[in-house]
This record gives structure tokens, sequence and C-alpha cells, in this order.
């Protein structure tokens, strides 16, 4: 008896350290996602105040492709649609994005502006 009980501790014991060692593993992983979620936003910041865009800027200088590099190997651009939502509109959706390389594959973080550049006036007939 006494050895059943033995064996029966030393399993209890074992299936309690490989739950604590997943549960652990899991929240070093959703730690390291959330770092590198946040470094995103931080080069996403300095990225819109290095190459920031006002109100003169015309539509083709907002691109900022292929990017500007980061340290850690992240990558700010901007990409914006060729043509508008509509004629009448004069939207435009710009995407700016920071992309890393992790574990082998490419993250990406997006924000999606829409951006108004009203007809000019020279232009009209």
């Amino acid at each position: 008896m006494t050895l059943i009980e033995a064996v029966l501790a030393v399993a209890i014991l074992a299936l309690t350290i490989v739950v604590l060692m997943t549960a652990a593993s899991r929240c070093l992983a959703v730690m390291r996602i959330a770092e590198r979620y946040q470094t995103a936003q931080w080069v996403m910041g300095m990225g819109e105040s290095d190459y920031p865009m006002s109100e003169t800027n015309d539509v083709k200088d907002c691109v900022l492709s292929p990017g500007h590099e980061y340290p850690g190997g992240y990558v700010y651009s901007r990409v914006l649609d060729e043509k508008p939502f509509d004629e009448e509109s004069h939207l435009y959706l710009l995407r700016i994005r920071v992309t890393w390389s992790d574990r082998g594959g490419q993250s990406v973080e997006e924000v999606v502006r829409c951006f108004y550049q009203p007809e000019d006036e020279d232009k009209k007939p």
C-alpha cells in the first residue's frame, strides 16, 4: 500500500510540474508578443515624428516606400492607394505599416487612415 501511495504522489507532482511549466511558457509567449506590439507602436510614433505629414503635403508626398528601418529590424512605411474612393470625395486610404521579422515569419502592425486631397484650382476647367 505504501508503494502505491508513493507512486501516486510522484505522478501527481509530475502532472503539477507539467501544468505549471506549460502555463509559464504560455505566459512568456504572451509577454513576448506584447513586447513586440509595444515596440511596433513606439516605432510607429517615431516614424510619425521623423516623417510628419502636414496640410500642405500632396498625396504623393505622403508615401514612404520602401520605408525607414529602425533598430531591432522594424521598418516604418506609408503606402497610399492609387485611386480615391470615388472621384467626388477626394479621399484616399493611407496605410501606415510597421513590419518586423518574428521567428522566421513576417509580422505587421497597420493603421489605416483616410487622407483628403482637395482638387487643384489650376486643373479646374
